[in-house]
C-alpha cells in the first residue's frame, strides 16, 4: 500500500470517542491543589491543562473558563450533618473529629484552602460556601438542642471563626504550636476548645451578632 493510500485510509478511521466525565473530572482533580495552593489569581488554565494532560480549550469547553473551573472545583460539602446528631455535650469532639479527619482525607485539594487563599478575589464564594455548609447547619442543630436564635447564631459563627483561624495558622501559615501539634494533639485540643465554645453558648444571655 503506497504512503498516500495509508494517510488516506488514516484519515478516515474514526477518531476514539473523549470520555467527557472522565475528562471533566480529570480537570476539576488538577484544579483543586493549584487554586489550594495558589488560589485564584496566580492559577492560570494553561496549569491545569497541563496538569490533567489535557488541551488548555478543554477547559473552556468543559466549564465556560477559569472561573467556571474555580467555582465546580468548589463545589464540596462538609457534610456537618452527619456529625451534628447525637448529645450536645459531645459535640466538641465529633466535630474536632470530622474536621481533622477532612483535613487529612482532603490534602491540598481542600477546597477550603483554595477558597481562603482566594479571597481576596471571590470574597463571595467563600461567604456562600462557609454560609451554606457550617453557619446555617451549626445555627439550626443549636436550635434543636434548645439555644436561643441569638445564642445558636453566635455559637455557630464562634465555632466557624475558631475553625478559619486553626487552618490559617496550621495549613497556611504553618507556624506556632497550633501548627506543630501531632494530629491526636490537634483533635484532642479542638474537641476542648470547641466544647467550651459550644457550652459558653448556651449560657450566654446578651445580645452579640446580628442574626439572618
Amino acid at each position: 500500500m503506497s504512503g498516500h493510500a495509508q494517510e488516506s485510509s488514516a484519515e478516515k478511521r474514526p477518531s476514539r470517542p473523549r470520555n467527557a466525565s472522565a475528562t471533566r473530572e480529570a480537570l476539576l482533580k488538577a484544579a483543586r491543589p493549584l487554586f489550594a495552593r495558589n488560589g485564584y489569581e496566580a492559577t492560570t488554565v494553561n496549569q491545569v491543562a497541563q496538569a490533567a494532560g489535557f488541551s488548555p480549550n478543554l477547559v473552556t469547553r468543559y466549564f465556560g473558563g477559569k472561573e467556571g473551573l474555580f467555582l465546580a472545583a468548589m463545589e464540596a460539602r462538609l457534610n456537618l450533618e452527619s456529625t451534628l446528631p447525637g448529645d450536645v455535650g459531645d459535640l466538641g469532639r465529633r466535630l474536632a473529629d470530622r474536621i481533622a479527619g477532612r483535613w487529612e482525607q482532603q490534602g491540598d485539594g481542600d477546597p477550603l484552602l483554595a477558597l481562603m487563599r482566594s479571597a481576596s478575589s471571590r470574597p463571595a464564594a467563600l461567604g456562600a460556601y462557609l454560609e451554606q455548609e457550617s453557619t446555617e447547619p451549626l445555627t439550626r442543630a443549636f436550635i434543636g438542642w434548645g439555644y436561643t436564635e441569638q445564642q445558636a447564631a453566635d455559637t455557630a459563627n464562634a465555632i466557624q471563626s475558631f475553625v478559619l483561624g486553626t487552618v490559617v495558622t496550621r495549613r497556611m501559615l504553618h507556624s506556632g504550636a497550633v501548627a506543630a501539634a501531632s494530629g491526636p494533639q490537634l483533635r484532642a485540643w479542638m474537641a476542648e476548645v470547641l466544647q467550651r465554645l459550644i457550652d459558653g453558648g448556651a449560657k450566654s444571655g446578651s445580645a452579640g451578632l446580628p442574626t439572618s
